[in-house]
């Protein structure tokens, strides 16, 4: 074989390699960042469930990360043990025990208080728990 050849298919062998390493490490990457939202999510969740009370259930919407702050932003449809829903946002920073600002969009259903009872939680990624 000469050399011209060979040299071009390590070449080419070595941009695979490394394009092959880079997908598995982004796909790694990407895995952990999921399971750390959920994580974030549980945690926020728990967090609610002792600001508000009365919750029968809560839908996570979306949830957005400020990399630069380590804010997490979260929409939410809360329901009442009454049926009544709204959906609202709040702010949740990774470990804390207190939201970190939400907005207060109906009274009669997002009462002060602790909700003692098992609620359900539909998470962003749609799997769903009863805590």
């Amino acid at each position: 074989m000469p050399k011209k050849r060979r040299k071009t298919i390590v070449i080419i062998l070595t941009i695979l390699t490394i394009g092959i390493g880079g997908k598995v490490y982004m796909d790694k990457r990407e895995v952990q960042r999921q399971k750390d939202l959920l994580a974030v999510e549980k945690q926020s969740v728990k967090v609610l469930k002792n600001t508000f009370a009365d919750i029968k259930e809560v839908k996570i919407e979306r949830t957005g990360y400020n990399n630069i702050t380590g804010f997490y932003h979260i929409i939410v449809i809360l329901t009442n043990i009454e049926g009544k829903s709204v959906t609202f946002d709040y702010g949740f920073i990774k470990n804390d025990t207190e939201l970190s600002g939400f907005a207060v969009v109906n009274e009669k259903i997002q009462k002060e208080g602790k909700t003692k009872n098992k609620i359900k939680v539909i998470y962003s990624n749609e799997e769903e728990e009863i805590i």
